[in-house]
Parts: C-alpha cells; structure tokens; sequence
C-alpha cells in the first residue's frame, strides 16, 4: 500500500475514533452534552467510514488489477524484476495500460522501464510488449526493428521469430516472412502459432498444398485452433473439394466461428 494512502487512513481512523468515542459519551455517558450532538457527529463518522473504506478498497483493487495481469502474463514475465517490486509494478502498469488500449501511456512506461533493465528476461518481456503496443498501432517498421533487435542480441525465442514474420508478411517481405517462419518452428516445434501463420504465409503466395501441410501440422498441435480450421475450410473450397471443406468448416462452427464469418472469409479470398 503506498506511504500517503497509509497516512491518510492512519489520520481517518484516529478522527473516525474520535468520533465514534463523542457518540458513546454523549449517548451513554453525558446524555446532557449541548455542544454537539448525534446530528453533528453521526454524518462525520459515516463520510470517514466511507473514505477509510474507499482508500482500503481502491488500493486493494489496484494490487488485485496488477496481480491479474503478473499471471495472465507470467509466461513472458518470468523471474523479471524480481528484486525490484516498484518496475515490476511498472511493468504490470503498462500491461494494464495495453489491454485498454492506452497505448500511449504504455509506451511511455516501457521506455522508461528499458534503463531499469538488467536480465535478458527483463529486456525480453519490455521489449516485447512495446513491440506488441507498436503493432497495435500500425508501426509495423518500428516492431519490426525491436524484434530484429532483439534476436541480434540473443534473447529472442520462438515467440519472437513467429510475430516477426507476421509483420515481414505485412508489409509484403515474403522471403523474410518464410525464413523467420521456419526459424520459429525450429526453435519450439509446439508452436502451433507459427505453424498457422506459415500457413497463412504460403497461402497468401498461392502455395496451398504448403499452406495445408503447416495447418494441419498446426491442428495435431491445438486440434481446435479455429484460425486454421477456417484456412483449411477456404483452401478446399477454392478447390472445390466440398467434402473437406464441409468438414473443416463443421470444425470451425463447433469451436466458435459462425458460418456468417466463414462465407464472409471465403467471399474475400474468392474476390
């Protein structure tokens, strides 16, 4: 709990005491007290309650908020920070701040953080999640350049390698797209993510039987990734092969995607 909230409540709860002690004298011990009476008093103690209450809550909630995003994240977080509570606190500020979209103020944040970086984890998870906000808003050279950055210096992954490829495919370096696609599948060959966005990749070249072969490769990983049941249901149906793509398209339903989706992502790819 930060030092002034500790004080405000310290100075609430001695006035809260005090006036609750006034309400016992004149109401059991001095019934005949005229300075004050329940009128005066009552409303004091019921607003310090209310504030005691509202400074334990929110303080709480923030810890609670913070602590959702330290899990939610762990994977990528790690060990970071570990002996330096107030830029772990940062840190999960700034993940706060990307979910709600407050890009801005997350990248403030992440700057600031990467002086107080001392651990590859450390420079991995900030460096990431400014990559990650950067993408978000269409800097794609920007994340591409972090990215890069971070494999020169050798803490990247296969996590890394697979979002890079990702954003090579945007802006249409296809041969870079492929080769960082395969070094993600070498480096965690459980990546059902690269798998699917190396799909995708070959697909958008026009290399279907490759774009089939990663997808299912993706599906014997997560067997119900609707990503790839959707790409496997538009192959076979720019191929007329109706059978499979009834099938993957039965799969694509059962696990979320409605078939309103998967017409409108078939029309699209048809033209």
């Amino acid at each position: 709990m930060k030092k002034l909230t500790k004080i405000l409540i310290v100075i609430y709860s001695i006035i809260l005491a005090g006036a609750c002690g006034l309400l016992i004298y004149i109401n059991f011990i001095n019934k005949e007290t005229g300075f004050i009476s329940n009128r005066h008093l009552i409303p004091v103690v019921i607003v310090f309650v209310l504030g005691v209450a509202k400074m334990i809550n929110g303080e709480f909630s923030s810890s609670k908020s913070l602590n959702f995003y330290r899990k939610s994240y762990q994977d990528i977080i790690k060990d970071s920070f570990e002996d330096d509570r107030k830029s772990l606190n940062l840190l999960l500020k700034a993940l706060r701040c990307y979910n709600k979209n407050q890009f801005n103020k997350a990248i403030v944040i992440l700057e600031n953080l990467l002086s107080k970086c001392r651990t590859n984890n450390e420079k991995y998870s900030v460096n990431l999640f400014k990559a990650l906000v950067l993408t978000d808003q269409n800097q794609n050279e920007e994340a591409i350049t972090i990215y890069e950055d971070m494999i020169f210096h050798g803490y990247a992954d296969s996590r890394i390698f697979s979002n890079l490829m990702k954003l090579y495919t945007e802006i249409g370096d296809y041969e870079k797209a492929e080769s960082t696609g395969l070094q993600a599948i070498s480096a965690n060959p459980s990546n059902y993510n690269a798998h699917n966005n190396l799909a995708y990749l070959y697909f958008s070249n026009g290399a279907y039987d490759e774009a089939i072969k990663y997808a299912l490769q993706c599906l014997k990983i997560k067997n119900n990734f609707v990503e790839a049941l959707t790409l496997l249901f538009v192959i076979f149906s720019l191929q007329d092969n109706l059978q499979e793509a009834e099938n993957y398209k039965r799969q694509a339903i059962a696990n979320g995607r409605s078939a309103k989706v998967l017409q409108d992502t078939l029309e699209f790819y048809r033209g």
